[in-house]
């Protein structure tokens, strides 16, 4: 019927702002790059790493995180054309994009747990400061944070939820993440060098992104402003720490985002990728284009000048997307001289003049997880197309909660499913809890095999992130040492970690997001999540309250179907 389908919003880019080692605005983070500048060089700091390793860090202020947070929205805002911060403020949304946050707060032998470690405790000061009329959102969903968190934004604005948001990415350059990765032997000792055949690792940075997104043209100071046309999110299924050997699922992320943008392969010009430099992810992504059909476009990484900035990673990078877009050029990867990946890209180490009207921004992260989206000048991105809202019947439901005990609890459940398999007890407990619940839900309901696997996903929320195992991180580098921090322990120090365990043991390769939300929205979540859920091309998902911190555990998740779906 008519009357169920609504006319999208168009999502114009009305602002920008780069905060890092480069610069403190667009212009001046560009202007670095211009010139082939990179942030990253040697750091000899053992409050960071006991010896000297190659990243990226901002040094020339004295700002705290959520002072560098404020200070880039500030700046988006002053390059927009938005005259009434007053009224702006009231109706817009902070889509926060995080990994750790303010991590540094952290202490393992502190009793109470520091306030500034929970990631929606910073989102909801910085909400406040800007006087926002909307609760705000985290998106703690690894290295697709970025693009997620813009994907996320602009559905809101297209269906009328709200007519504008702020997406804020953030992340530090801590302790506690330079050891997690020097444990997974991933950072290069020299600067990084996507997709050439020298690479070896990866180099970590800082950054700070935000990014304007409104349904108000006129609130762009650009005669032929970047829109956001479409975005997709996918999981590999595969494995945690590691991304698909085939590029599948990055691929079937990017053809949907062009499909959901209603653009054929043919129209995009370059494409932004994740680009870490790391021996396996640059050969995915090889591949993961050419099973998007965009071997003709230029693919480039912007990493060896900001280094991987986690969670601000996809909107930094983002942001040089719409720089480049409007200025009618073509950045080079740094560094890069000679192809290294098995399916051949086209790839320049140099600058270059080059028209193009639209491009796509991919990423993907630990858990499996893949994001891409796709930008375009406004000039060619065409009418809003309508869409049809489809309901949802609740099928099934499973809770388990309690405040002591966790571990035997947790134990007979796994017996009662007859799961004979060691990789349950390698998991963390924010994993074997969320993964237990789903797998009831699962066996009690075997028609889910008949669904194909990229029409099933994942949406869960918490207020801890994945405190519970950071205090185990931050405990053994604190007594044991850096060098003995765990890779087994730091890939789940991530609260997605628990949907990438569901979606390897069940095969869920759709639509996958972590939120962290404040302790006061756990009983409105399911209305909240399905929402998200109903903006993606999923027809059955598992969505709900995973929550656990030392031996209190709190889990609800609820199974749903379109109602259209048979």
């Amino acid at each position: 019927m008519e009357v169920d389908r609504i006319v999208k919003k168009k999502v114009y880019v009305a602002g920008d702002c780069i905060y890092s080692p480069l610069g403190l605005t667009t212009t001046q983070n560009l202007n670095s790059i211009l010139s082939y500048k990179s942030g990253i060089d040697e750091i000899d700091d053992t409050t960071l790493y006991y010896k000297p390793f190659q990243g990226s860090r901002i040094i020339n202020d004295n700002y705290d995180l959520e002072e560098r947070i404020n200070f880039s929205i500030n700046e988006a805002v002053a390059c927009s054309n938005i005259l009434d911060m007053d009224t702006f403020f009231k109706e817009t949304i902070l889509v926060f994009s995080t990994t750790k946050g303010d991590i540094d707060a952290l202490n393992s032998t502190d009793e109470q747990i520091d306030e500034r470690a929970f990631l929606s405790n910073l989102a909801q000061n910085i909400a406040k400061h800007w006087k926002m009329g909307i609760s705000p959102l985290v998106i703690s969903n690894a290295c697709i944070s970025g693009v997620n968190s813009i994907i996320t934004a602009s559905r809101l604005i297209e269906r009328g939820i709200c007519p504008h948001a702020v997406v804020v990415g953030a992340d530090l350059l801590s302790h506690f993440v330079v050891t997690g990765f020097q444990a997974f032997h991933s950072i290069s000792p020299t600067r990084c060098i996507p997709y050439d055949s020298s690479r070896d690792g990866l180099s970590l940075g800082e950054a700070v992104g935000a990014v304007i997104l409104t349904s108000q043209r006129d609130f762009s100071k650009d005669t032929d402003p970047v829109v956001v046309e479409g975005g997709a999110v996918s999981n590999d299924a595969n494995h945690l720490s590691a991304p698909s050997r085939t590029g599948d699922g990055l691929g079937e992320a990017m053809l949907q985002s062009m499909n959901i943008a209603g653009v054929s392969h043919e129209t995009i010009g370059f494409v932004n990728a994740h680009g870490t430099a790391t021996l396996y992810n640059d050969e995915m992504e090889s591949k993961a284009v050419h099973w998007a059909n965009l071997q003709g476009a230029v693919v480039q990484s912007l990493k060896p000048y900001w280094g991987h900035t986690l969670g601000a990673s996809g909107v930094v990078e983002s942001i040089a997307c719409f720089w480049q877009l409007k200025n009618k050029m073509l950045l080079g990867t740094l560094g890069f001289k000679e192809l290294g990946v098995p399916m051949s890209i086209n790839v320049s180490g140099g600058h270059k003049a080059f028209k193009s009207t639209r491009c796509i921004k991919t990423a993907s992260g630990f858990g499996g997880c893949n994001a891409s989206v796709v930008y375009a000048l406004e000039s060619v991105s065409e009418e809003p197309s309508t869409i049809q809202e489809r309901g949802w019947k609740l099928i099934d439901s499973y809770s388990l909660k309690g405040d002591k005990d966790f571990g035997s609890i947790i134990r007979e459940c796994n017996k009662e499913l007859n799961n004979k398999s060691m990789k349950f007890f390698k998991m963390d407990d924010l994993s074997k809890l969320g993964s237990t619940g789903a797998s009831f839900l699962i066996r009690n309901n075997p028609w889910l095999d008949d669904v194909p696997s990229n029409c099933k996903g994942l949406f869960m929320a918490n207020f801890s992130s994945s405190l519970n195992t950071d205090i185990k991180h931050q405990r053994i580098i604190e007594i044991d040492g850096d060098s003995m921090a765990s890779p087994a322990v730091f890939v789940y120090t991530l609260p997605n970690i628990v949907l990438g365990e569901i979606c390897i043991e069940h095969k869920f390769q759709g639509e996958n997001t972590f939120f962290i939300l404040p302790e006061e929205k756990k009983d409105n979540a399911i209305d909240m999540l399905l929402g998200f859920a109903g903006h993606s091309n999923l027809n059955v998902v598992i969505i709900g309250w995973c929550e656990l911190i030392g031996e209190k555990f709190d889990l609800h998740l609820e199974l749903f179907k379109r109602l259209d779906y048979e």
